[in-house]
């Protein structure tokens, strides 16, 4: 510890506090124990920046796999024991983190699934406009928007097929597996199956996906263990 954050713990604003216990939080050259006391103390302030700040551990990976998790698994333990309250900070966290899973189990828990659910499609809908050039969070929330269903999933869903990164490509296709079938969903997903999908992974699922639906079809390029069979795809 610097002699600043000495000071500073002693006698700063509580501004300077959540700022300083903030970056132990978070910084995994802290020593266990601090990091834990520093989470206590900001839960326990309980303020909308403190609970941000506490969060922020879930943006930090520690090389010891079962102790980063014990320890992200009590920051959720403080925040689902700020009940209710912690819902704006939750918000916030998944509005600017990265790495926002555990929060976003929290966030349901706290405010319900159909809460989060929209959550998730608020946060989908900025990410579809941002530049492509740094698509994981876009991924992880594809990935997570298919644990939830209806017409404003596949809507949402829908605009990604033809996203330029083949993993968010993948996600899409299985949020649209998930989904209630409609004829939106199936002709959008049989037009990946042509010369314009490169990903032989993408092209294999939907084909899965429409064999064991007895889809059918006239032009479309199947990848290998697949042919169409009198107009209806089917395993080769």
């Amino acid at each position: 510890m610097g002699i600043f954050d000495f000071f500073t713990e002693l006698t700063g604003s509580t501004d300077k506090k959540i700022e300083l216990y903030g970056r132990r939080v978070r910084h995994k050259d802290t020593p266990v124990e601090q990091r834990e006391a520093a989470a206590i103390w900001l839960a326990e302030e309980a303020s909308q920046a403190s609970l941000v700040a506490m969060m922020g551990r879930f943006e930090m990976t520690y090389e010891h796999h079962m102790k980063d998790q014990a320890e992200k698994e009590r920051v959720e333990r403080l925040l689902l024991a700020t009940g209710v309250e912690a819902i704006p900070a939750v918000e916030e966290f998944l509005r600017r983190g990265r790495n926002f899973a555990r929060a976003l189990k929290v966030y349901e828990e706290l405010a319900g699934t159909s809460q989060a659910k929209a959550m998730v499609l608020e946060l989908v809908e900025v990410e579809f406009g941002k530049s492509g050039l740094k698509p994981k969070k876009k991924h992880d929330l594809l990935v997570a928007l298919s644990a939830y269903s209806g017409p404003d999933v596949s809507e949402s869903a829908l605009r990604f097929l033809d996203d330029f990164d083949e993993g968010c490509r993948y996600a899409t296709v299985e949020v649209l597996i998930a989904q209630t079938e409609t004829g939106e969903v199936r002709d959008a997903l049989l037009g990946r199956l042509s010369p314009d999908e490169e990903s032989g992974r993408v092209k294999h699922r939907i084909a899965e996906t429409a064999a064991s639906r007895k889809w059918t079809a006239t032009e479309v390029e199947l990848p290998d263990g697949f042919a169409l069979n009198n107009g209806v795809i089917s395993t080769a």
